[in-house]
Parts: structure tokens; sequence; C-alpha cells
């Protein structure tokens, strides 16, 4: 990656006169952006994707991309405003010992340089850098706050002549699953390059270093770059640590707090608690920001605002109005978990829809919980029934994916109207053979002078009987039904008739008359000299 690329997705300093004497004169707060109001902070945290009521008419494959931008969708809350607030005072006071004007940073960049060499020397410069730390159940929002936060300010800032730095203002990243200080310092080094061109990775990073090595190389291009804050998420993976990883680690943060004067922040689950309160304890001592613990929302109004936000944010061909009864069923089955609630919102969206149902119900929330959220349901229990000490078995567990769940229930729909699709052209396909089969064979007995009615008629009698049979088998069977009915009905006729002569002889009888004469006398038999009368 070129110096010329990076400086492309770099911002030029821009100097704002500070109202705080401790920032003023300092460039690298200068060059940050203005302290916010809340009301600033709340605008800027808050992101609500675009929405057109027109998507609801949408084809069903159509609205289940839609549903994924809920995915996007931020509502700041106090918390936030106090993260916010904290993550301000954390960096801004971090830069106030590490003034590039003062002949201190010099000093500590020569510090740093003999410590690569082998010196053993302290950096005797007071850091007025501070650490904070934030825990709080999974799924409640910590990564995505805090994402939201540092989006705020710019990650790098250059500084032209005199100064001619780079300066890094954040960096985030996730701590190794195994723990592993080694690991971390080259995750490091590789985000490092990534965004300023560099090749640290490379020259540092190799396998043959050691990680003591690693981790005064860090240090050095930490101070070099001037990091403004180092932000460490899933901390809680140090429990899996071996070899005491875990307290190297821990100790590696205190010396970046302490002698290198870059502010660290750590995030992650309750089970971290144990770890942070255990080896975090030095670089603690020098907090400012204090600690934040962030557990399930209760149903207050910051809940209400975030449930009235979300809720406008409806793809079905129903929309339903938010009444309190969806809002608290929401609530219970979420249990105050925000990440859990979106997804909630989502996935009984893509249920209603799957099933044709349309609209969001207080039953069609509990099912999908009751369904899709099966892994979270020890949690939740746990929450509900307020077993707070069991929530320690559970921090690791977290709610299906929104785009697996509509991703595997929609291709259950695309699939379903697949087959219908197919099934349907199959049964006109069928329709079309029949009614070309049904003309052949009509012609064949209008051709043999039967009548087109009656052709037709024993032609789908023949097909009936025989639906896999040929052609010329069909019709022979049409000509033998047609045989048969024409039989039928001389036999008819002969049957009428002998009811009739019957009729006849029966009356003669109560008349006293011979069957002879009854039948002679209705004119059925002829005198023979009758023929023969002139």
């Amino acid at each position: 990656m070129s110096s010329e690329l990076h400086l492309k997705n770099a911002e030029v300093a821009n100097y704002k006169v500070q109202q705080i004497i401790d920032f003023k004169g300092n460039p690298l707060i200068e060059a940050l952006p203005n302290i916010l109001s809340p009301e600033e902070a709340f605008n800027g945290l808050s992101y609500f994707p675009e929405f057109d009521r027109q998507e609801r008419t949408l084809p069903t494959h159509i609205r289940y991309h839609a549903i994924l931008r809920l995915n996007r969708f931020f509502q700041p809350v106090m918390q936030h405003l106090d993260l916010e607030q904290r993550f301000s005072r954390l960096i801004r006071h971090g830069y106030i010992s590490r003034n590039p004007l003062s002949p201190n940073f010099t000093a500590s960049l020569s510090t740093g340089h003999n410590q690569l060499n082998g010196a053993k020397i302290k950096n005797d410069i007071r850091s007025t850098a501070s650490s904070m730390t934030l825990m709080g159940f999974s799924g409640i929002g910590k990564t995505t706050a805090i994402e939201r936060v540092l989006s705020l300010y710019p990650q790098l800032i250059i500084h032209k002549h005199p100064l001619n730095i780079t300066q890094v203002v954040w960096l985030k990243l996730n701590c190794p699953h195994d723990g592993s200080l080694k690991s971390l310092c080259m995750d490091f080094f590789l985000k490092m390059d990534q965004l300023l061109g560099t090749n640290y990775l490379e020259k540092y990073g190799s396998k043959r270093n050691s990680i003591s090595a690693m981790v005064t190389r860090m240090g050095q291009v930490a101070r070099l770059h001037c990091v403004g804050a180092l932000i460490i998420d899933e901390i809680q993976h140090l429990l899996a640590s071996r070899d005491n990883n875990s307290e190297k680690m821990m100790n590696f943060f205190v010396t970046l707090v302490n002698e290198i004067g870059v502010p660290v922040m750590m995030i992650g689950t309750m089970r971290a608690k144990s770890v942070l309160q255990k080896d975090f304890r030095q670089a603690r001592r020098g907090s400012g920001q204090g600690d934040m613990v962030w557990q399930q929302m209760k149903k207050d109004d910051d809940w209400d605002l975030l449930i009235e936000s979300i809720w406008d944010y409806q793809w079905l061909n129903n929309k339903v109005d938010l009444t309190e009864g969806l809002n608290q069923t929401i609530y219970d089955e979420s249990q105050g978990i925000v990440d859990i609630a979106v997804k909630l919102f989502a996935l009984s969206q893509g249920r209603a829809i799957e099933t044709g149902q349309e609209t969001i119900t207080p039953a069609l929330i509990k099912k999908v919980a009751r369904d899709d959220l099966k892994l979270v349901q020890p949690m939740l229990n746990a929450l509900k029934d307020g077993r707070l000490s069991e929530l320690e078995k559970y921090e690791d567990i977290m709610p299906m994916d929104i785009a697996e769940y509509l991703q595997h229930h929609q291709s259950k729909i695309d699939l379903r109207a697949s087959i219908q699709k197919k099934k349907s052209l199959i049964a006109e396909q069928k329709k079309e053979v029949r009614i070309s089969l049904v003309e052949k064979i009509m012609l064949t007995l209008i051709n043999f002078d039967v009548d087109p009615l009656l052709a037709e008629k024993f032609t789908a009698k023949a097909i009936n009987e025989l639906p896999q049979s040929s052609e010329v088998e069909i019709v022979g069977r049409a000509m033998q039904l047609l045989a048969e009915a024409k039989n039928k009905k001389k036999i008819n006729r002969t049957n009428e008739k002998d009811n009739k002569l019957k009729l006849v002889i029966d009356k003669g009888k109560k008349e006293q008359k011979s069957a002879y004469d009854a039948l002679k006398e209705a004119g059925y038999i002829k005198m023979p000299q009758d023929d023969f009368a002139i």
C-alpha cells in the first residue's frame, strides 16, 4: 500500500481553538473534532436507514432483502451518550502528556528507540493516559455502540510541516481467541500497515521475534504514530489463555497506559469481570473514566424510544401500529437485550411474510422467539427469573444471524413457489396433451360417420378408462363403447315394446278377453285377408 493511497483515506489536520487550558497548543487535540454536546452526540450517533412505504408492496423475495436493513439501525439512548462523553475525555486527556511540540515527546521517542536497542531505560514522563472498561451481557450492543462512537472521529489525521506526523486517532483490535499476546501484537502491526501503508508486520511480526521484542516494538510504533486510544474487544477470550498469557497481556496494557501513555479501553462480556478485577487493577488506578457495566434495558422511556423508532420499519402488506401489548411482548421475549429485540422484530417480519400472515401479532412474536431463538432461551429464562448468577453460563450465546435466517426461510418460500409453478406448468402441459389427444380421436371417430357429439362423449370416456394407452387402443375402446351404447338402446326399445303389449293383455284380462282378442282390438294383430281386400 503506497503512502499516496493512505493519504486519500486520511483527514488533513484542521486545528481548532480549545477552551480547556490543558488542550491548548496541543496539535493532537486541536485536530480532533469538537467536543460534542449531548444533543450533538445524539444526532451523530443516530443511524436511521432509509425507508420507503412503497417497499411494503414489493414481491416477497425483494422484501426479504429490505428487512436486513435493520442490522444498520441505531437508536442512541442515555448509556450511549454516557459512553461517547467518557471516550471523548479518555482520548483527549491521553494526549495531554504527548504534545509533539513538547521536548518530552522527543525524549519519549528517544527512550523507546534506546529500549529497542536493548537499553534498560524507563520512561520517567508522567502519563496522563487512563483506562476504562465496558462490560455487559452478550447482545447488549457494546461493540455496535463503540463503533458508532468511533465513527465520530477520523481514524487518521495528517499533520503537515513542521510536524510531519501521521496521527492514528484510534485502533480497535479483537482479543485473540487463545488470549495470545503474540497474536495481538501481530494483529496490531497488520492493522497499522493497512492504515499507513507500512510494513511493520513483515519487519516485526515474524516467528523469529520474541514476544518481548514484539511488545517493545508495538509500544514504539504506538508512540511514533501518536495512537490516541487502543480499544480491545472480546477481552473475555483471556480466560482461554495458557501459560499466564492473561497476566502477560494485562501487564502489557498497564505498560501502554502508564509508560507509553496510550489510553486503553477494554470491552468484554460479564465473564471478563474476574480477569479485569484481578489483572487490570494497576492500570485502573489512574482511571478517570470509571467502569461501565451494561445489563439489560429496563422497560422505561429509553426502551419505549427504541421500540417506537424501529417500529416504522415494517415491510409487511398489513402494517400494524405499535400497541402496549406488542411493546410488552417484545420486551418479555428479549428481556431488554437490544440485539435480541431488534432481531426478534426482524425475524417476526420474516415469519409473517413466509406464512402469508403479513402482519405482526403478540402470538407471532412469541412463536418466533420459541422457534428461532432456542439457543438464548436459557439466558432469557435466567433473566426472567432474576437468577443473575446463572447468566455467566450463557454469556457466549448469541441469537441467530438475521441474514442466515431470512436466507434459509426465503429459500424455503422460493422453493415452494418454484415447486408450485412447476406443478402448474406440468398440469398445463398435461392439459394441452389431453386436448390434442381428444381432438385426434374425435376426428378419427367422425371419419367413421360417428355423430360429433357422440364422438366427443365416448372419446372422453375411453381416455379416462385408458389414460396410459396408445391412440389406437383408445380409438378401439371408444368404438366399442359406442357399439355397446347402440345395442343397449335397441334392447331398451324392445323392452319398451314388450311392456306395452303386456299392458294391453292385462287390460283385456280384466275385461274377460283373451290375449288374442285384446291385441287384435288394439291393432297389434292384423287379419290376413285384410291384405287382400278390394
